[in-house]
């Protein structure tokens, strides 16, 4: 018997939401409402604290089903489903950022619906059971710090960081190596990184003094990409730079 989840629904089309509702019940779930709009989401998950939410991506003029799961990551860190026909390179893209519970491809059966939504809670479930560690409160050890990733935390070295981007709600922090998605505003990322030798060079990016090969008068010069500076930063950014 599944355990009694309360589930909200988000899909544009009347027909298939009243059908994934349905499917829903019959699972043994509850259903906290249905909408189509992200306004009206954003509310019902502030009010209503929907266990698990089934997001459509297409919900029409303005923010879709994956700015919804950017703001579910950013205020509550609840598991969410993708259910959508949209499957283009540029849409998985965009989805693969918000690192979801779940994708359902319509057309879909009802027992994809319960299997899904019984895979990402046990996920979910297992995730705080073993209390795991994110990036806005991972812990700082001399010099390196944690990011979680799915089910594991991987160790980053400040010396590594080249830098951080904004990229609407998350950011991505760059080293060599690869990069790291984060369900974080760059706000938070310079609040952990500032103290280690990390500068607000533009309101998109964050970057480590160590790293800047060349100044510019409009950019820096950090790993041969062109990263800008803003016209209130330059004065401050040449204080902080070893100068002849």
């Amino acid at each position: 018997m599944n355990l009694k989840l309360n589930i909200l629904i988000v899909e544009d089309e009347p027909i298939i939401a009243d059908h994934i509702e349905q499917y829903v019940l019959d699972a043994g779930f509850n259903s906290v409402g249905i909408t189509d709009s992200y306004t009206d989401a954003k509310r019902l998950i502030d009010d209503k604290h929907p266990d698990l939410m089934l997001l459509d991506i297409n919900l029409g003029d303005g923010p879709d089903g994956v700015d919804l799961a950017h703001y579910i990551n950013q205020t509550h860190k609840k598991p969410f489903i993708f259910i959508t026909s949209n499957t283009d390179n540029k849409t998985l893209e965009r989805v693969k950022l918000t690192n979801p519970s779940g994708f359902i491809i319509k057309p879909f059966k009802a027992k994809d619906i319960e299997t899904q939504i019984n895979l990402a809670w046990h996920s979910y479930s297992t995730q705080k059971e073993n209390q795991q560690i994110n990036f806005s409160d991972s812990f700082l050890v001399n010099d390196h710090f944690f990011i979680k990733d799915k089910h594991s935390l991987i160790k980053v070295n400040y010396a590594d960081v080249l830098y951080a981007e904004a990229c609407d709600n998350y950011s991505i922090i760059y080293t060599r190596q690869t990069k790291y998605v984060l369900s974080y505003p760059l706000k938070v990322v310079e609040e952990k990184l500032s103290p280690f030798h990390f500068f607000r060079t533009h309101r998109s990016f964050l970057v480590n003094l160590h790293h800047i090969e060349k100044v510019n008068p409009k950019e820096v010069i950090v790993n041969g990409k062109e990263i800008p500076v803003s016209e209130n930063s330059r004065a401050e950014l040449i204080q902080k730079l070893n100068l002849f």
